[in-house]
């Protein structure tokens, strides 16, 4: 595995998952770790290339910065299966409930449920 060293200019903090998910975007193997104000350690399972050292830096130095929302969002994408059960749970009592309506209305699917707690969460 091959690790390099960045440092940035930049004044905010990058979000974590996004920066982890766009450096991966370059190679799959990708995995990086940072300290409040210190470098960037990015390692990979295939050689640098020049080309690969300019993409990490870029991607270094764009990442959106971390927001209270975006953590939000994270933290709902890797939810533990106990959460996730509550949550489905929950949303599989409210189907029961739409079913049993005057008029009945479709069910809430669980892709659809996570979905809106995550976009909730985003405006949060």
């Amino acid at each position: 595995m091959a690790t390099l060293s960045f440092t940035s200019a930049r004044l905010t903090e990058p979000d974590p998952g996004t920066l982890l998910s766009q450096l991966r975007a370059l190679d799959p193997s990708a995995g990086v770790s940072h300290d409040l104000g210190g470098p960037y350690s990015v390692k990979k399972n295939t050689p640098w290339l020049q080309a690969h050292i300019n993409a990490a830096q870029n991607v270094i130095n764009t990442c959106p910065a971390v927001t209270p929302a975006l953590i939000a969002q994270n933290e709902v994408d890797h939810w533990p299966i106990s959460v996730k059960a509550l949550v489905l749970a929950l949303i599989d009592q409210l189907n029961v409930i739409r079913a049993a309506l005057p008029v009945p209305l479709g069910a809430i699917t669980p892709a659809q449920a996570i979905a809106a707690i995550r976009t909730k969460a985003g405006t949060l």
